[in-house]
């Protein structure tokens, strides 16, 4: 008898130790793949005894903090909609995004610190979660919000050297602290003008004119010498008995004129020649058709071969028209490229994680994302769009003692006037800035989105962000 009670324990405590495991192996693997989901009731439980860790800009200006009220804890954005969609919300019915979303176990403190991670969940330990840093400068954001505001559009600031993001804005914008954002949800989600979309990740728009940059490193990669060839420009361009034409005849332009100009039949001419195959395999060293690595969520830029299987779809492609959809943080990784020698860093905003004694758990360090070209091609694409702001469409960024390299577009569209773009970097022998703007049928991208782009440049080279 005592030989079978022997057993039956044995089998008792080996399904206790089965469960045991099972249960550790819950909580320390699969714990936090469930806590990503932001609507799990145990974590509004424990936002109620930890003070949710602060977010702070690079140079410490705070742009996200809890307060505790009695025993309530209450999150507060002090600048409002000036950070909107870079902070995303955190409303108890509303749910989080942005990077109170992204970054949602570092900011409780439930990540970043095992130990101190260990005691939170077990109920004892400081309550206090992680702060963030953040890559934008609080004075170019607040610039880049102030210049946007009357209009919808986009602007981004990023250092092309390491692919920090200096400023992120989208216009219009919401109030995102809490009781304001609940009371007035449905008035915002059903406002026509799109106030929650942030229209520099996942807006969609032609590019119109600033794509020729692309499709100039792609001819100078395919053709060597192109940059000494001469095209006549007529003033239009008949491509399978469709007329695409200029503003006027441009006459005799090799590439860094027909650049400064804007020259569509050039442009148009040079994307038939290169042919669908080796454009398509061109604009996907550029990144085209994948996801770009950033902490926010961000459209794909699609890559459609079918548009791109006839003359017309191809020359229209070429100019930046057609099927061709970027968005504002693209295309501005684009131009950064293009300034750093062919290099496209991965954009990113978190710059630290600090622990509540402000001691860093976590520090990012730049990554490189694609090779979009050789230095030679990204040189001679320098020096054409260096000639597109002393001598071009693009005056009206031109600066003092600084050269700025840029590109102007008007991006015709379905919907009223033409898009305005501007993409820069600067300084061109050595950039350390980069912008994109956009104005959503804003006209003429010379006109609208370049003095946009040279104050937020100017601003940038005075605060020094690239030290």
């Amino acid at each position: 008898m005592s030989g079978l009670i022997r057993k039956f324990s044995i089998v008792v405590f080996a399904c206790f130790l089965v469960f045991s495991l099972w249960l550790v192996y819950l909580h320390l693997r699969l714990g936090p793949s469930l806590r990503e989901k932001h609507g799990d009731p145990r974590l509004w439980v424990l936002e109620n005894r930890v003070l949710r860790g602060g977010i702070y800009t690079r140079e410490g200006e705070k742009v996200a903090e809890s307060l505790r009220i009695g025993e309530k804890v209450i999150r507060c954005y002090p600048y409002g909609n000036l950070y909107c969609h870079l902070l995303g919300y955190h409303s108890r019915r509303l749910g989080k995004c942005g990077l109170e979303g992204e970054y949602d176990l570092y900011l409780l403190g439930l990540k970043g610190d095992f130990w101190r991670s260990l005691l939170l969940r077990s109920g004892s330990g400081e309550p206090r979660g992680n702060d963030l840093y953040l890559t934008i400068d609080h004075q170019i954001q607040e610039r880049a919000w102030q210049l946007l505001s009357p209009y919808r559009g986009a602007a981004v600031v990023l250092n092309p050297q390491t692919g920090e993001v200096l400023a992120l804005v989208s216009t219009p914008g919401f109030d995102p602290n809490p009781e304001n954002l609940e009371k007035n949800w449905e008035q915002i989600r059903s406002d026509p003008r799109h106030p929650v979309v942030n229209r520099a990740t996942f807006g969609l728009y032609p590019p119109g004119s600033v794509f020729k940059i692309v499709t100039a490193a792609l001819g100078l990669e395919c053709f060597p010498g192109l940059e000494r060839e001469v095209f006549s420009c007529h003033g239009e361009l008949i491509v399978a008995g469709r007329h695409l034409r200029d503003l006027e005849p441009h006459g005799k332009v090799n590439l860094k004129k027909a650049l400064a100009v804007s020259c569509n039949s050039y442009f148009a001419a040079l994307g038939l020649r290169l042919g669908a195959e080796r454009f398509s395999s061109g604009l996907r060293d550029f990144g085209w058709g994948e996801d770009i690595p950033f902490e926010l969520p961000t459209a794909r830029i699609s890559l459609s071969g079918e548009s791109l299987a006839t003359a017309n779809g191809l020359a229209e492609a070429a100019v930046g028209q057609g099927k061709v959809l970027v968005t504002p943080l693209f295309m501005a990784l684009v131009a950064a490229a293009l300034g750093n020698d062919g290099v496209m860093m991965e954009p990113y905003l978190v710059r630290e994680i600090r622990g509540p004694r402000n001691e860093v758990l976590w520090r990012r360090s730049p990554k490189v994302w694609r090779r979009v070209c050789s230095p030679e091609v990204a040189e001679q694409v320098k020096e054409a769009m260096v000639e597109v702001v002393n001598s071009g469409t693009g005056t009206a960024a031109s600066l003092p003692g600084i050269q700025v390299a840029g590109k102007t577009g008007s991006a015709e569209n379905p919907n009223g006037k033409p898009h305005a773009w501007f993409v820069a970097f600067a300084p061109a022998d050595n950039p350390c800035v980069a912008v994109s703007v956009l104005i959503e049928n804003g006209g003429e991208g010379g006109r609208v989105a370049a003095p946009i782009a040279r104050e937020l440049i100017r601003l940038a080279l005075t605060e020094g962000v690239s030290e």
